[in-house]
């Protein structure tokens, strides 16, 4: 099994996926986020060894620790170092989070997710 890098034009989902191949990284990808077959591009990263059990899909924070990721930021959007290459993840489900907390604070209710308030300008 590899690691691939599986981004898309609009960058709202770009994350890591296991499979062992690109275009099967790439497939799973748009099938499960819901783009257009030839929407995703996948990138070989590293080989996954045999002694670290992998399966197609989304790696797991474990399986990328084991594989000798960083995690330089592990909040809303999660950035990870390999091998001096740093990855940050699509910002789409942080936007969203972003935008229930406005509703919810102006609800009087808070900040559900905890996002950050955007500044006053």
């Amino acid at each position: 099994m590899k690691l691939y890098w599986v981004t898309t034009e609009d960058h709202d989902e770009d994350w890591f996926m296991v499979a062992p191949s690109a275009t099967e990284a790439s497939q799973y990808f748009e099938n499960y986020e819901g783009y257009d077959p030839g929407d995703a591009e996948a990138e070989e990263i590293l080989d996954i060894p045999e002694t670290v059990p992998a399966e197609t899909g989304w790696p797991s924070e474990e399986l990328l620790l084991e594989v000798g990721a960083k995690f330089l930021f592990n909040d809303q959007t999660r950035v990870v170092e390999i091998a001096g290459r740093k990855f940050c993840e699509g910002m789409l489900a942080a936007t969203i989070n972003e935008i229930t907390d406005d509703f919810f604070e102006e609800l009087g209710e808070g900040r559900p997710n905890k996002t950050k308030k955007p500044p006053m300008i």
